[in-house]
């Protein structure tokens, strides 16, 4: 799939119409417009404009209902294109409820032990077997959102395929827990390591700034753990995808997470961040077949290390 070049007018891929945001000052607006087309103005304010027509900006918000208006001048009648968004914005939280939220805790998977589970993983008589989650799916969670308007469930089903596929060619078992567009719950999916006895959880994300960051300012890739084995996998799998991205995407490292899909004692769990779709870069970049195929040798090549000395 590649970013298609016939788009006829302007759009705003996010934030949708109506959306009701938490208490910020500012929010990122993302969206395209045909390529050529280079003038977007946001708030009155120009855009960024990549040379295929994906273009980023920031907008002032206050507590309330907000118009925003975005407009673009093109080449074409009628040559000025308009899109207004309605935003609303949640009053300032007390002091109280936002110490709350800061401190919240997450204990270990309910249905999961307490010890890691004795996996012969370096057994060369063995099959490995690895879980390869692709975040997000169905009709309601679409993930994050690219400028020209694609979804991060699509980019994480087709990864994940992709890593699959280079997997089962060097002698592992997969298991993907969606091979389509359907809704899975977030404890469901841990639990179908579980079903499989699984070696190796591994969760397949593309990432998003908040609110109230400027996207422009954000592209990395990095990989999520919980504990100690979750982190020797995830390190093993970031050192990979540092080699192979190099200098162009940013490498954040190992970080920790209490995600419903890392919190694991029993199976290594991580959680990874490809790369951030709502830059045009970085959409460009994850729905390119071959820069799939690279970070899929990656992924495949951490395991491996890992598989190796686990």
């Amino acid at each position: 799939m590649t970013i298609s070049l016939l788009i006829a007018a302007l759009t705003v891929a996010f934030p949708r119409e109506g959306a009701k945001l938490p208490f910020v000052e500012r929010c990122y607006l993302i969206g395209s417009v045909p390529p050529g087309i280079t003038n977007v103005m946001v708030q009155g304010r120009p855009a960024t404009v990549h040379s295929l027509g994906g273009w980023v900006a920031m907008a002032d918000l206050t507590v309330g209902s907000n118009s925003v208006s975005v407009t673009s001048v093109g080449r074409s009648f009628p040559s000025t294109q308009e899109v207004k968004r309605v935003l609303y914005v949640a009053p300032k939280p007390s002091v109280s409820s936002s110490i709350a939220s800061a401190v919240k805790k997450y204990n270990k998977l309910d249905f999961a032990g307490d010890e890691p589970k004795q996996h012969p993983v370096n057994s060369k008589s063995v099959m490995p077997v690895a879980v390869i989650d692709p975040g997000h799916g169905g009709p309601s969670d679409m993930g994050a959102v690219s400028p020209h308007s694609l979804p991060e469930k699509d980019a994480n089903l087709r990864l994940s395929k992709i890593v699959a596929k280079e997997l089962e060619k060097r002698g592992w078992r997969v298991v993907l827990t969606r091979t389509n567009d359907v809704a899975i719950s977030l404890f469901d999916r841990p639990k179908v390591a579980h079903r499989e006895n699984a070696d190796v959880f591994v969760s397949i994300h593309h990432n998003a700034p908040p609110f109230d960051k400027d996207p422009r300012e954000f592209r990395y890739h990095c990989v999520y753990a919980w504990n100690d084995i979750g982190k020797s996998v995830a390190a093993r799998v970031n050192a990979k995808m540092a080699a192979a991205l190099a200098e162009k995407v940013k490498n954040n490292g190992v970080l920790h997470a209490n995600y419903a899909v890392t919190r694991n004692p029993e199976i290594p769990s991580c959680l990874i961040e490809i790369d951030f779709i709502t830059v045009p870069e970085g959409e460009l970049d994850s729905w390119n077949r071959q820069r799939q195929e690279l970070l899929s040798v990656a992924i495949a090549d951490g395991l491996d290390e890992w598989r190796r000395n686990p």
